[in-house]
């Protein structure tokens, strides 16, 4: 066991130092739809995957979320906050923080957020990001690898761009493309490291729209709160297929299932199950994730708080 843990070990971090800041994504509720949330976007997660979500978001919102890898060997943790502001437009800020367990490397990633409906139905959102890499200097296993000689740190900015659109019916429609600005973090000034582009598009539909339709009383009802997600992404040479549901049975629980398949070099597909408990201002979020492909033992849960206010 401990002849894996440190092998694992050491493959994170030689993967980190030449690829950082990949696409773990953020908050239980999202990746209770396995991630399709492009075209919801409508809690404090909102901004990680589509800054025109804020747009529509009435009221403030405060998100914690911590996240555990690789049985614990990597750790994920991200503070967000979204502010309303009126006519002026909807206002975001985050920070994330991915570390290994023996702190040898972290990324920290900073976003300011701003976005402003056009309408009741369209709305343009935007993302400013600054990415920061470090590796401890004091470790023996830097000290000693020629790689981090002429610097243990790196720090680079980029942006995102979204858009959302909605319908009377209960459709709605998102795309966001994130890190348009090359950014550069790479630790060796000789080599580059650019975080990849990420596109994102997604159709989102709320089963309210529908469920008149419906003749028992119970299942109209439960199906009003009912949404599902599809959404595409492609990022780094490899594309990503994501699908989601939620369900709320009562006005204090819900319940999730989501699926997505990585398809690429790499390929992995995830299974997710997630459930929230609501009370009043707070909301309480949980997912289990299960992962195939290269990581197949891997199982994730994530904790996430939000605050509506």
């Amino acid at each position: 066991m401990i002849k894996w843990k440190v092998y694992l070990l050491l493959t994170c971090i030689t993967q980190l130092a030449l690829a950082g800041f990949n696409d773990y994504s953020t908050g239980a509720r999202p990746l209770g739809f396995g991630g399709a949330f492009v075209a919801l976007a409508d809690d404090g997660n909102a901004a990680s995957y589509n800054a025109a979500g804020l747009g529509f978001i009435e009221q403030s919102q405060f998100s914690v979320t911590r996240m555990q890898r690789f049985r614990g060997l990597v750790n994920h943790n991200q503070v967000s906050a979204i502010v309303p502001a009126g006519s002026v437009g909807t206002i975001g800020t985050s920070i994330g923080i991915l570390g290994e367990k023996n702190g040898i490397y972290k990324e920290q990633l900073i976003t300011v957020s701003y976005s402003k409906s056009l309408s009741q139905k369209f709305a343009l959102g935007s993302n400013l990001r600054s990415f920061t890499t470090n590796f401890d200097q004091e470790h023996e296993s830097i000290q000693e690898n020629p790689y981090f000689q002429e610097k243990q740190s790196a720090s680079a900015i980029s942006m995102d761009i979204g858009v959302m659109a909605k319908s009377i019916t209960g459709l709605s429609v998102g795309l966001s493309v994130e890190n348009l600005l090359p950014a550069d973090i790479a630790i060796s000034n000789s080599q580059q490291d650019i975080v990849p582009r990420n596109v994102r598009i997604g159709v989102g539909y709320k089963l309210g729209g529908i469920n008149t339709l419906i003749q028992q009383e119970s299942l109209r009802d439960l199906l009003a709160s009912g949404q599902g997600q599809v959404e595409i992404a492609f990022r780094d040479g490899n594309s990503h297929l994501r699908v989601g549901a939620e369900i709320w049975a009562s006005e204090s629980v819900a319940f999730r299932a989501g699926y997505a398949l990585k398809s690429g070099v790499n390929s992995v597909t995830t299974m997710a199950l997630g459930t929230s408990l609501k009370f009043s201002m707070v909301r309480l979020d949980y997912v289990f994730q299960v992962l195939s492909g290269d990581m197949k033992n891997n199982a994730v849960q994530l904790y996430s708080l939000n605050l509506t206010f």
